[in-house]
């Protein structure tokens, strides 16, 4: 059987869950309702091992009702435009961060990533440092997923996958000396392998992707032929709009995920671009990448703005990669090799968010913020859980009750010591079931959270130029997909 201890030592993770509970003061009189029973579940012979240490054997569990933490949780995963689903398995009860994340594409039948930690994978560059950190991914950052078989019954949530020799690892990262810039060296990597299968069961159906709001109106072909979207969405902050589908792209007969992205200003298209795979020439072999590729015509999207919402139109929006050029310098001109080629045609329309925020300084020497930027990710999980935000805010939802509400601020601060010029600082708030949320209401058909002099209370040391809580006021909303 798994130990507690045993188990955190070879991963060498010691977060520890903060409290979920609490909701809202207009919320209060129905905390004494006692939840529905309900319970997730995962059986195993899953065994893991960390480089050469010993094999530790993955012993199956279940939760209930009344447990903080889900043995089991199936999340229908919605960001900026694309959606996944993510199966999680937590291996003791008494740690969120001895959870397992597998991530798959359900319609291409892909395994994105798999990782072990509190939260499912974040490859933004800011988490690659965090300590112990062992994953797997088609990002540049991990080595592949491999050997890994999954099924997967969306009606009931029930799912198998089997690991034969599955290796995750830490970050392909490279270590800068601080006294010697240019002595530079890759660190060193550490893997855990995985071998068994785990199977996950719900005694409640899950939410899907149709639980997340969808708001967005298409009609859109890609070469001809009419495609559709998991999804749509505006960020006033950006003033960008995403969307993302999957269609055949040209370079075989699959299909692939396409990820367009497309910036306006002053009722104009002023870039928009398509990331997707290519294939590109090397060595005598066609060898496929993900790019970002341009569109030729920034003409062919012409945008409409209203005060509720923006459609694109689209008239022979083309995104193609010639695989004409080397990739690198120096490097022979490419053999021929299927082209990626996407024209658009049609128009989409998305909704205007109505986040309006005021946030109190994090640093004593710093001005109001004021934010425009609103939920970029929604999570359903399970029957009962939903979870969204952006890179800032995250608002946790049990039950259509919000229990958490966590901000980050990230500050770039001096410091000689490590050889850089800064050092990027994350500092925490949260308010949640021990320090109440006060002042805050949830709309859960429109998902707007709206806050009167809401507080929340730094996680962490205390330093001398950081303020201890922060005051948010105005609107924070998911405008749908």
């Amino acid at each position: 059987m798994l130990n507690a201890k045993s188990y955190a030592a070879l991963l060498a993770t010691s977060l520890l869950l903060s409290a979920c509970g609490g909701s809202d003061s207009e919320h209060k009189a129905n905390n004494t309702t006692h939840p529905a029973a309900f319970t997730t579940t995962f059986e195993s012979n899953l065994t893991l091992q960390k480089d050469s240490d010993p094999i530790i054997q993955i012993v199956g569990r279940s939760s209930n009702q009344d447990e903080d933490i889900n043995a089991y949780a199936v999340t229908h995963h919605f960001d900026k435009g694309t959606a996944s689903i993510i199966f999680s398995f937590n291996f003791d009860k008494n740690d969120i961060a001895n959870t397992l994340h597998v991530n798959y594409d359900p319609i291409l039948k892909k395994i994105l990533n798999i990782s072990i930690g509190e939260n499912y994978l974040n490859e933004k560059i800011q988490n690659l440092s965090k300590p112990n950190l062992f994953a797997c991914s088609e990002s540049f950052a991990f080595d592949s997923c491999k050997n890994i078989d999954i099924k997967f019954d969306e009606k009931t949530g029930y799912s198998e996958i089997n690991f034969v020799n599955t290796k995750l690892s830490t970050p392909n990262i490279t270590s800068l000396s601080p006294i010697n810039k240019d002595n530079q060296s890759a660190i060193e990597k550490s893997y855990i392998s995985l071998n068994g299968k785990l199977s996950g069961s719900l005694s409640t159906p899950p939410q899907t992707l149709q639980n997340i709001r969808k708001t967005s109106q298409l009609n859109i072909s890609a070469n001809q032929q009419a495609i559709s979207l998991m999804g749509a969405i505006y960020d006033p902050e950006t003033s960008a709009l995403f969307f993302s589908s999957h269609t055949d792209n040209g370079i075989d007969a699959d299909l692939k995920l396409g990820e367009f992205t497309t910036y306006l200003k002053d009722n104009l298209a002023i870039a928009s671009s398509l990331q997707t795979e290519v294939l590109y020439g090397f060595s005598g072999a066609c060898m496929s990448s993900l790019l970002t590729l341009p569109v030729k015509e920034l003409g062919s999207i012409q945008p409409t703005e209203n005060s509720n919402d923006i459609t694109l139109a689209f008239n022979q929006a083309v995104y193609s990669y010639e695989n004409n050029a080397p990739l690198f310098p120096n490097m022979p001109v490419p053999s021929e090799c299927a082209k990626t080629n996407l024209q658009l045609d049609g128009s989409l329309k998305v909704n205007k968010p109505f986040t309006q925020l005021q946030i109190t300084p994090v640093l004593k020497n710093e001005d109001t913020l004021h934010s425009v930027q609103p939920a970029l990710y929604f999570d359903v999980s399970n029957h009962n859980i939903q979870k969204f935000g952006n890179d800032t805010i995250d608002v946790s939802i049990i039950d259509n009750k919000i229990k958490k509400i966590d901000f980050k601020a990230t500050r770039n601060n001096p410091n000689p010591s490590t050889g850089l010029l800064l050092e990027e600082i994350q500092y925490n708030y949260e308010c949640n079931a021990t320090q109440s949320c006060q002042g805050v209401s949830y709309d859960p058909k429109n998902n707007q959270v709206t806050f009167k002099n809401t507080m929340l209370t730094l996680k962490g040391t205390l330093a001398d130029e950081v303020n201890k809580n922060i005051i948010l006021n105005g609107v924070f909303d998911f405008a749908g997909r």
